[in-house]
């Protein structure tokens, strides 16, 4: 069972992966959000990178769809997908690494656009817009410091999957991970 924070949080999350906005989440919205993650990083599409980001994204569509897609379509409702997180989420368990760990890391491939192995305040600004979480500049700088753990001035993968744990897990109000994807 879910509160309300967490049917507010998987409600924002289903909308902005339906990409197409056609009340269901197929593999078109997964290869959309994934376009548009390299348009607006400008990463050309045939780059390593890019082949990075579009198979992490199939990966955790392959993975996501096994476990959520109670009737088979290859189309996940809402109804699906709140169910379904809310299962394999509840307990922090397995599911959450294996269908997370390796979709963020493809992100950060293309999102990591200097090739340093951490994301900047900069690159956070970019991977905000084109994520279109509707953050303003000084929204996203106070996000990013809150999810800078150790305070270093960037991102590591483990910190932005703690941010997205707490996104998807999370009951605490004030958490920043509930920030991920816009105000709420």
């Amino acid at each position: 069972m879910t509160n309300d924070l967490l049917d507010r949080k998987l409600e924002r999350a289903f909308t902005h992966l339906d990409v197409n906005d056609d009340r269901v989440i197929d593999e078109h919205d997964i290869i959309g959000l994934g376009s548009r993650l390299l348009t607006a990083l400008d990463e050309p599409a045939d780059s390593p990178k890019a082949a990075k980001v579009m198979g992490g994204l199939v990966d955790f569509w392959v993975e996501l769809f096994k476990e959520l897609d109670v009737d088979k379509d290859h189309k996940l409702t809402q109804a699906e997908y709140k169910q379904g997180m809310t299962r394999l989420f509840q307990d922090d368990g397995a599911a959450y690494d294996r269908s997370f760990r390796p979709m963020v890391q493809a992100i950060l491939t293309v999102v990591d656009t200097n090739g340093d192995g951490h994301i900047s305040p900069e690159e956070f600004h970019k991977a905000q817009l084109a994520f279109d979480t509707k953050l303003d500049p000084a929204a996203a700088d106070t996000l990013f410091a809150k999810i800078d753990k150790n305070h270093d001035g960037y991102l590591t993968v483990d910190e932005l999957l703690d941010a997205v744990r707490e996104y998807y897990t999370g009951t605490d109000e004030d958490a920043p991970g509930n920030l991920l994807f816009g105000e709420l």
